[in-house]
């Protein structure tokens, strides 16, 4: 490894010298490389190879430049951060470079320096580089290390990095410490030797000194001793000598001038603190410097800069007169070298004079136990104090550690200093009963017995039982109090009393002795030091019994109290956890979210031999915010409670959680307010989550209200009168409290809460598990039109479902609703996201029972690093969370009751409807939802989730494609393409295994995909060959799973491939740029799908989740789909001439409008892919139906099964044939154009007006400036604008239908039966007619039979002619339906798809529409309301048939030769003869009800009232008048809808003037009659042997005989009027007027 290392090294360096041989030149650039070689020679390899080059390049440079000029003996320094932009190069830390002559201490000299001012040194370079310099200072050469070259200079280069100082003061202070360090260590390094030689003068001076005042063995032992110390053991940083000049209080020293060395050279720096004073001093240590003793050996008062960072050593050799008095004193300071301390005392002179004489003093037998115990006591004693201890001192200590021996007790022994700066005490201490709150408090009853402060101690632990503490007492001198030893021992003792003993006494007084045996053996030995420093053994007792509480690492124990004495706002929090400590990353922002700062944490470890695992203990001290003050015995329970909830996941960690301190909330009562938080956040609310937590903390008191105010409307068993009365006054104590709120956001905010509280109905807050716990979830269903600035559109209801695991939202357009359930990855705004979507939904399920709903739920903790299969089972389980929040909440059905939930107050009404389907990231999941459904109980049983595997699968029928196929062959047939037969080519989004893309691609065999693409992959075919093709997307769909890198590279054409979309980009072939008229010979991924998507192609098909285009006016944001905003075009860029939505939100529906101005044929995704809503709308339905007979036992689930198998194909046909409708729908108002706008325009306006509250802005649809402008450019309404009508128009009708008594008419059974397969139809046709929700069904089959085949207008149109409700127009429309057969007449025309041109299709289904409206108008006139559909089929229903059968014979001859036209015009399109016929008799058919009414009332037959009635207009040029008003160009609403008027009035004019013929031929007939009876005659007769009227033209005239004047003004101003080349308006009112004249005579 270490070679490993060093070759990394020298590859780093070579690398850096390349650098600088690159960026350098010539001599320059060898001089660097020589420099950097020797200046990283010795660094550590792991410091420089993760070093970036350019930072050590320019760290180099730096350094060797600084140092390039030095004057002779100066220290460069300085301390600086490098910065990039500044010095070329950079780094974390702050850099000091230093360049100084070579000598010894520098290195540990500076880091001592830096330590004492606790900065942290990271990294120490600090070669010795030899260099040349000349006379300037400048380097001229650089010498190898080892050369010897003459006048060259070693050098210490030394480069540190330590911590960051941001400060430039920071900076320059430690330039200016370093330079004095320096200086020092100069100083020190220069008198060196000529401190030697003046301890060696001293030495000899010493010797020849008399020894009058002395003994000579002490003399001669001080000479060694000082001998010893020059030899080698002393270093010598300062030496100083000292005169005492004076007498008496005047005594003092001087320092003789000139002989300071070293550190201590200026005579103004001190050694000691007041020694020179001598006269002042006490007269203790006067005396102690003034006796005989020749040598004073002790601690300076300075700290060393010098080599090691502590007090300096100070040996004093006093000056002796000749008459033995002291007159001043040889200083030497400095630091005893390692080899001093480690020598043995007994080779060390003066030490073991001290060692023999205390032996000797003892007493002790030689060589016995005792002896060699006090000798060893005497070699470990602390070196400096046997150097500065007096040897009584010595001999004492010593003496009494040896009376210790091993026994386990506390012993104090204590001396002070003879200068009286500090006292030395040695403490022992049973080793096994030292920790560190037993040293403090010695610490504190020594300071104290001193009257000194502690300034350091020292502890020696060995393998002895005993523990040796020292402790240096810093004292004033004069005022060190008198001790007793002994008493200040037994204080010492008292306080090392054993905290287990303590312990197991409070165990026997608080659990007995029995029970104190059990825990004594798992808790005496199993806390720490620390805990019984911290704690008393009573505390333990309450901890114990938290810790027996523990049962594995998922539970937490929780203590919150108060100590006695701390301020009232402050708690401590101890935690307990099994086997290791609690994360304080975790820990921390729960607690600091409930309302308190944390001031501390202490954690403990406690584990004992009796304890299965260990547990830890954490203390936490804490602050309360603010000024808070609280009750602890108030909140004890709902802090513990509420942070176990947080540490469980059962509650979230946010800041609401404060409101248990400031409002006194229990953790689920917050549970409620956050839910509610969480929801306003989805309404995109204007303010944040840490706003409405701020403003529900500041104003707490309203927000227990609140709370309150919602435990009063739900919680259960309260009676109705109680409850209203609590509710009524605790709204008024709101509404009062919310006029403190001074801040309008603030107060907005809080009233938003109330308004959420009173627009909830119901809850399942209330109801409990099995277990009796709360849920771990809360639903609210939510009355939407109640909620203040709610986006638009509202929902009627919705169900909102908070857990901390998952959110949720249900939007339900009505009570009886459905769409599906979506794992959204918006977790910010997926209401949004569903909204939209439940709009969408509203439109598409315009088709089925039931009206548009969405839900949405985002999963909120899925676990970091996990596998597809874990996110797919955390989703699963957030989904059935959902489904059970829903379901909590929804009324069930038994029998004909109606089940409420359990402990669930409802304020709506009953509403057992709740159904769900897949949709994004549940396409599986219909089976889980089924399972809850049952464990509910729940009525609809698997009939609640559609597609499951007792549903229709529908990928495997592939509905929805096939759906959106009937959109895209209906706008390719309208374009003359049939692609069931012609090859057409196609460009798509989505892959093979894709249910909408994959089923897509296999609907037609001339299918040409030219390219495709999926978030993984883009596939590109220049020139498909369709048999391969389809057989190989054939393949890959039957593949489980795949995707377009499984396709078989070899069907794809030359040129062709699959392109990675990771890659960085694509080299593209000639083919694809032919084929996509493509420049460029590279692109990016995206680029290439932008192309396709704006490829000139046949269709361009979405089966692929993600928004591709929108309109050049909006942005991508507006999208809303950020994953495709690099690929998304806008819609005029498509040059593709039909558009499949197969897939929801491919295009934004302004770019839609944009693509179908731009003559794109298209419609919405709510058209295009109503199917798949479709299949399992009649899935429900049929399960309910079903579900019946089962209960009564006529059938079991199998076989129910294999019959809705059996079915599979019979729903796909009901299924398409609703496509296939909607879409003819819009193909017909769209041809119409701008004949409809202005009936589209006031229907827009009347919607908006209705309860629907239809929102321009919302759908897009064009205002009233953007409808004329559209006018004035000839355009009308795009089909997607008219899908959206389409919608609007049946949601409207819808809801009126099934509010009417219309849906219980027995008239409509067959509506309700043909919603059933037939085999249902035949086999349970009672089960039928008693379905749950026939109502639904019949409402919902007759507006899709209306408004597909009479478009969206239709409505408005025959209401604002007659002014009747819709239900009695959708009567009318029924009976005319019916009356004329119209069913049949729809389906062959249906029949002609790809046999006739679609224009023609449509114009025939145009005539069908007049004549129904026609036919409405007329039941609505003259029919008798309410209208009995029944009554009128059975009466109109024959006399219709009776006239189409011999309409050809009783018309006029011009309407005649009209008849035969049409029919020839349809004939040559290939319409079949009969169907041409009967078109071509439409026109006729308008009259048929006048017609057969005049039958009815004048008892004729049919034919021959027919041939009346067309006689008469004829003859009154009725038909010519109303033909040149229905060809009149009508420019405004009103024009048209004078000319309706008279169309109408045309038509009344005709059938009254029938009606007056025919009562004068009865009155005649009958008088005929009766003559003839008295003259026995025959009478006349009307009718000829062939059934015809003998003489309509006598009839007529024998009727106006009477009326000549009038008749003949009529005949000349119909003559005037059809002389006329242009008929207008007025010409026709006249006519109008005067043939009202006529029938009033």
């Amino acid at each position: 490894m270490r070679n490993r290392t060093e070759a990394l090294k020298v590859q780093k360096i070579d690398a850096i010298c390349a650098m600088v041989n690159d960026r350098l030149h010539g001599v320059k650039a060898n001089m660097v490389e020589k420099f950097l070689r020797q200046f990283f020679a010795n660094v550590a390899p792991q410091d420089l190879i993760d070093e970036e080059v350019e930072n050590i390049f320019g760290a180099t440079i730096a350094v060797w430049n600084y140092g390039r000029e030095r004057k002779p003996n100066q220290a460069r320094i300085r301390a600086y951060n490098p910065r990039f932009e500044e010095v070329g190069w950079q780094s974390s830390h702050t850099i000091i470079e230093i360049i100084n002559d070579d000598m010894p201490f520098l290195v540990d000299s500076v880091t001592a320096a830096l330590n004492r001012r606790e900065i942290t040194v990271h990294l120490i370079i600090h070669p010795i580089i030899r260099v040349i310099r000349d006379e300037h200072g400048l380097v001229r050469t650089l010498l190898d290390k080892n050369s010897n070259a003459e006048c060259a200079i070693a050098e210490s280069y030394m480069h540190l990095e330590v911590s960051e100082q941001t400060s430039s003061d920071a900076l320059a202070s430690i330039e200016e410490e370093l330079a004095h360090v320096l200086q020092d260590v100069r100083s020190a390094v220069e008198d060196w030797q000529a401190m030697r030689r003046t301890m060696i003068s001293v030495v000899i001076e010493l010797e020849k000194l008399s020894p009058k005042n002395n003994r000579k063995d002490d003399r001669e032992e001080i000479c060694a001793f000082l001998r010893w110390v020059e030899d080698n053991h002393f270093t010598f940083l300062g030496y100083r000598q000292y005169d005492y000049i004076g007498t008496g209080n005047d005594l003092h020293m001087e320092v003789v001038n000139n002989s300071g060395l070293g550190i201590i050279r200026a005579p103004e720096v001190s050694v000691f603190d007041g020694l020179r004073e001598i006269g002042s001093l006490p007269s203790k240590v006067k005396g102690f410097l003034l006796d005989s003793g020749l040598l004073l050996v002790m601690k300076a008062n300075k700290v060393s800069t010098v080599h090691r960072s502590v007090p300096l050593e100070s040996i004093g050799i006093k000056k002796i007169d000749e008459f033995g008095k002291v007159i001043g004193e040889h200083r030497f300071i400095g630091l005893f070298t390692s080899v001093a301390y480690n020598e043995s005392p007994k080779a060390i002179p003066l030490l073991r004079q001290r060692v023999k004489n205390i032996v000797k003093r003892a007493g002790l037998r030689p060589a016995s136990h005792d002896e060699k115990a006090l000798i060893n006591i005497l070699e470990t004693y602390p070196r400096d104090e046997l150097f500065h201890a007096n040897e009584e001192d010595l001999f004492e200590i010593s003496i009494g550690i040896l009376h210790l021996q091993e026994r386990q007790k506390i012993a104090l022994f204590a001396y002070p200093d003879a200068f009286e700066r500090f006292v030395t005490a040695f403490v022992f201490v049973p080793r096994d009963q030292y920790n560190t709150q037993l040293r403090q408090n010695f610490q504190m009853i020594l300071s104290t017995a001193f009257n000194g402060e502690i300034t350091s101690f020292y502890t020696m632990i060995s393998d002895s039982v005993l523990a040796r503490l020292q402790f240096i007492i810093a004292t004033t001198r004069g005022k060190i109090p008198e001790v007793n030893i002994d008493d200040l021992e037994q204080r010492l003792i008292d306080a090392g009393r054993s905290w287990g003993d303590k312990l197991h006494n409070v165990m026997i007084a608080d659990m007995g002795e029995e029970a104190s045996v059990k825990f004594r053996h798992r808790y005496i030995t199993a806390f720490p030091t620390a805990y019984k420093e911290s704690y008393l053994p009573h505390a333990a007792i309450l901890d114990i019994e938290r810790m027996e509480e523990l049962h594995n690492e998922e539970t937490l124990g929780i203590n919150l109290f108060r100590p006695i004495g701390v301020d009232d706002d402050v708690l401590h929090l101890k935690l307990f956890h099994v086997n290791k400590p609690v994360s304080l990353s975790d820990v921390m922002p729960m607690l600091e979210n409930m309302g308190v700062r944390v001031l501390s944490e202490v954690p403990f470890e406690i584990e004992g031999s009796g304890m299965k695992h260990p547990i830890w203990l954490h203390d936490f001290e804490m602050r309360l915010r603010g000024n808070n003050e609280c009750e602890l015995a108030n909140i004890k329970k709902p802090f513990e409670e509420a942070f176990a909830a947080v540490w469980d996941n059962r509650t979230e960690n946010d800041g609401f959680n404060g409101l248990v301190l400031n409002a006194g909330m229990t953790w689920r009562e917050i549970t409620v307010i956050r839910a509610y938080a969480k929801y306003l956040r989805q309404t995109a609310f204007t303010f944040s989550q840490d706003y409405m937590e701020e403003t529900l903390l500041a104003y707490a008191p309203i927000a227990l209200l609140l709370v309150k105010l919602f435990t009063a409307r739900f919680k259960p068993m309260t009676t109705k009168h109680d409850r209203e009365k609590i509710i009524a006054d605790l709204t008024d104590k709101i509404h009062s409290a919310l006029d403190s709120v001074t801040n309008l956001d603030q107060d907005r905010i809080m009233r938003r809460f109330l308004n959420l509280i009173c627009s909830t109905v119901r809850t399942n807050f209330y109801q409990m598990t099995e277990n009796g716990q709360p849920k771990s979830y809360i639903s609210f269903k939510i009355d939407s039109q109640s909620i203040q600035d709610l986006p638009l559109p509202r929902p009627l209801f919705e169900i909102w479902v908070y857990s901390p695991r998952v959110e949720a939202i249900h939007l339900r357009g009505g009570k009886v609703a459905r769409g599906g359930i979506r794992w959204s990855d918006r977790r910010e705004d997926f209401r949004t996201e569903i909204l939209s979507l439940m709009k969408a939904q509203q439109v598409k399920n315009a088709v089925i029972v039931p009206v548009g709903s969405k839900g949405g739920f985002v999963v909120k903790r899925l676990p970091l690093g996990c596998s597809r299969e874990e996110i797919q089972t955390e989703g699963i389980e957030c989904y059935k969370t959902m489904i059970s929040g829903m379901l909590d909440i929804t009324d069930n059905i038994s029998s004909t009751d109606i089940i409420t939930p359990q402990d669930v107050v409802r304020y709506d009404g009953n509403d057992p409807y709740l159904v769900v389907a897949a949709d994004k990231g549940t396409a599986t999941f219909s089976d889980i939802a089924n399972e809850v459904s049952q464990k509910y109980g729940f009525w609809l049983d698997d009939a609640f989730a559609s597609g499951g595997s007792a549903g229709y699968d529908h990928k495997k029928m592939g509905i929805t494609a096939r759906g959106a196929w009937e959109s895209v062959k209906r706008h390719f047939r309208e374009l003359g393409h049939n692609i069931q037969s012609r090859d057409f080519t196609v460009i798509g989004c989505g892959d093979m295994s894709g249910d909408v893309f994959g089923n897509a691609m296999l609907l037609s065999r001339h299918v040409r995909l030219l390219g495709a693409f999926n978030h993984l992959h883009i596939f590109v075919d220049p020139n498909p060959d369709t048999s391969k093709s389809f057989k190989e997307h054939q393949r890959m769909f039957n593949l489980a799973r795949s995707s377009w890198s499984d396709y078989n590279t070899q069907v794809i054409s030359n040129g062709g491939g699959i392109f990675d979309r990771t890659a960085k980009f694509i080299k593209l072939t000639p083919e694809i740029k032919t084929t996509f008229a493509i420049t460029e010979d590279v692109v990016s991924p995206n680029e290439l799908i932008c192309t396709l998507l704006k490829a000139k192609i046949d269709l361009l098909w979405f089966g692929g989740i993600g928004t591709y285009i929108k309109s050049e006016r909006e942005s991508n944001a507006d999208a809303c789909d950020r994953a495709n905003d690099q690929i998304r075009i806008n819609a005029r860029e498509i040059r593709a001439k039909v558009i499949g939505e197969g897939a929801n939100l491919a295009i934004t529906q302004r770019g839609r409008i944009e693509a179908a101005l731009s003559g794109i044929k298209l419609n919405t995704d709510a058209i295009d892919n109503s199917a798949g809503v479709d299949c399992s709308d009649h899935e429900v339905n049929i399960k309910i139906l079903l579900g019946a007979i089962i209960a009564d036992g006529d059938m079991t689930l199998k076989q129910r099964d294999k019959l809705l198998e059996k079915m599979t194909n019979d729903i796909a046909e009901l299924v398409l044939a609703d496509n296939y409708d909607q879409t003819q729908a819009l193909s017909v108002d769209s041809y119409k154009g701008l004949s409809l706008i202005d009936y589209q325009s006031r229907l827009i306006r009347k919607l908006e007006r209705g309860h629907l509250k239809l929102n321009r802005q919302i759908e897009f649809l064009p205002d009233d400036e953007a409808i004329i402008n559209r006018i004035s450019e000839g355009k009308g309404l795009t089909r997607p604008e008219l899908a959206v009508l389409l919608a609007y128009a049946k949601m409207e009708l819808y809801d009126n239908l099934l509010d009417s008594d219309l849906p219980d008419d027995p008239a409509l059974a067959n509506d309700l039966a043909l919603y059933f397969p037939e085999i249902l139809r035949t086999n349970y046709s009672k089960a039928i007619v008693e379905h749950r929700l026939r109502r639904e069904i019949i409402a919902t089959s007759v507006t899709n039979s209306m408004i597909n085949k009479v478009g969206a207008t239709f409505l408005n149109v025959i209401h604002e002619q007659t002014a009747t409700s819709s239900v009695e127009i959708a009567r009318a429309f029924i009976i005319v339906r019916e009356v004329f057969s119209m069913r049949k007449l729809w389906s062959a025309i249906e029949n002609l798809d790809n046999k006739v041109p679609a224009v023609v299709q449509t114009k025939m289904l145009i005539d069908i529409q007049q004549i129904v409206e026609r036919g409405t108008i007329w039941f609505l006139r003259n029919g008798r309301r309410p209208l009995d559909i029944a009554s009128y089929v059975n009466d109109f229903y024959p006399g219709v048939s009776a006239l189409k059968s011999c309409l050809i014979e009783v018309i006029g001859d011009t309407e005649r030769d009209n008849l035969r036209t049409v029919r020839s015009q349809l004939e040559d399109n290939a319409v079949p003869q009969t169907l041409s016929h009967e078109i071509a008799s439409l026109e006729v058919l308008s009259s048929a009800c006048d017609v057969v009414r005049l039958a009815s009332l004048t008892k004729l037959d049919v034919r021959t009232v027919a041939i009346i009635y067309f006689k008469v207009g004829t003859r009154f040029s009725l038909d010519w008048l109303r033909d040149k008003a229905l060809e009149m160009v009508s420019d405004t609403y009103w024009q048209k809808q004078a000319v309706n008027a008279l169309v109408d009035d045309f038509y009344q004019h005709q059938s009254h003037l029938a009606r007056k013929v025919l009562d004068h031929i009865k009155i005649d007939l009958a008088g005929s009659k009766e003559k003839s009876q008295q003259m026995n005659e025959q009478p006349k007769k009307l009718m000829s042997h062939n059934n015809d009227v003998i003489s309509t033209d006598d009839a007529i005239s024998f009727w106006s005989t009477n009326r000549l004047h009038d008749i003949e003004r009529t005949d000349r101003l119909l003559f005037d009027i059809r002389s006329t080349e242009h008929v207008d308006l007025a010409m026709l009112a006249v006519a109008n007027g005067q043939m009202r004249s006529l029938l009033a005579r």
